[in-house]
């Protein structure tokens, strides 16, 4: 049920800055240590239990320790995407069925294939203003030419030499959008288990988030 609000229209919102996408994974993180969690922390009733028949008199008088436990481990153990992984998820998704059914249509006319390439990508809209970059249309042409050269396969050139785009199984819209979601969400959880050098493995990374505003 969280997730399912934490998602709401997550395509249209979920392109905010860091700063204010920040304040809400600090609420997904806190779900998930309350859901899956295997330490006590302050959200937990347990953690303020003074029964004497529960607690030792040592544990009664020493202090209490308010430090949070680790999330990433969490994430990767249930394999739960983050907001930005959801946001990813969703928009690429959500664009893929919009270049493969075409529809609605009023949509699929704003998004314009580049003539230099053979590889469906897409040129990104021109903005005038900063805000214009958070909005579904930039984010998701930045995802499409990102991800869909990762998740369509290559085509082989023919015995001419030629790349035929779709001539190979799965590497245009053609593709199941099935395999498109399985793919893609492999790949996400598979950004959130890397580890940068110098940094705790339980802890977050600037290498584990695929979302434009935490790029280097």
């Amino acid at each position: 049920m969280f997730k399912s609000h934490l998602s709401y229209c997550i395509s249209c919102w979920g392109g905010i800055s860091k700063y204010k996408l920040g304040k809400i994974f600090t609420v997904q993180k806190r779900c998930v240590r309350l859901l899956f969690g295997h330490e006590y922390s302050f959200d937990h009733p347990d953690f303020y239990e003074t029964c004497a028949r529960a607690r030792t008199y040592k544990e009664h008088v020493a202090d209490k320790n308010y430090t949070l436990e680790h999330t990433k481990p969490l994430f990767n153990e249930k394999e739960i995407l983050t907001l930005h992984h959801l946001h990813i998820q969703h928009t690429f998704i959500e664009l893929y069925k919009i270049f493969k059914y075409r529809t609605p249509i009023s949509i699929y006319e704003l998004f314009h294939q580049s003539p230099r390439t053979a590889n469906s990508l897409v040129l990104l809209p021109k903005i005038n203003l900063e805000i214009s970059r958070c909005n579904f249309l930039y984010r998701a042409s930045i995802f499409w030419n990102t991800l869909s050269v990762k998740l369509l396969n290559k085509c082989s050139p023919n015995d001419s030499g030629i790349v035929v785009p779709g001539s190979s199984l799965f590497s245009d819209i053609t593709t199941p959008v099935s395999i498109i979601k399985r793919k893609l969400k492999t790949l996400l959880v598979d950004t959130q288990k890397l580890s940068s050098i110098g940094c705790n493995v339980s802890e977050w990374s600037i290498d584990n988030f695929l979302h434009p505003s935490y790029s280097k």
